[in-house]
């Protein structure tokens, strides 16, 4: 007895999120590099600080576009890497809502809107973001799975079959 699952079928969906889970990666990758080219550096930060920040920023959000393309190219190592890009991302932004929830404001000392509203669209982007990693981490995931090989019963042995 054999599944009748059909193998290009499955193969197509993981297409599919695979290319979902690129564009919601470089939509990431964008947000990061602008945070890192245009934001950093006009805050008021120390020099040494964004000497530290701004690089590490760039090279964060270019690293988001190795992943897109290897997602896109359905290369394995790129579900762990998006894995890994989110993790961090989630970190930081975890780390940043911590930091504004319990009263030290980030948003508000460098950006010339006011404090309030500057809060509040820090905490929006930094929500925001942290569900742009996880969709992205889940559909990369998700979308390298190798499909299932239809499985052959003889008799009282099971076997796989191979997959055409």
């Amino acid at each position: 007895m054999t599944s009748n699952a059909h193998p290009s079928s499955a193969r197509s969906r993981r297409r599919g999120t695979r290319g979902f889970a690129a564009f919601v990666t470089a939509i990431a990758g964008f947000v990061s590099l602008a945070v890192g080219m245009v934001v950093l550096p006009t805050t008021s930060l120390d020099r040494i600080a964004l000497s530290w920040l701004i690089p590490l920023a760039i090279a964060f959000g270019i690293a988001h576009f190795v992943a897109v393309v290897g997602l896109i190219r359905g290369r394995a190592w790129s579900a762990r890497m998006t894995g890994y890009l989110a993790a961090i991302g989630i970190g930081v932004a975890s780390y940043g809502l911590l930091v504004t929830l319990v009263g030290l404001d980030p948003f508000g000392a460098t950006s010339s809107l006011p404090a309030g509203e500057a809060r509040a669209e820090g905490l929006g982007l930094m929500v925001w973001m942290i569900g742009l990693w996880l969709i992205a981490a889940r559909f990369a995931v998700r979308g390298i799975v190798p499909p299932a090989r239809p499985v052959t019963t003889v008799g009282p042995v099971t076997t796989v079959a191979a997959a055409a």
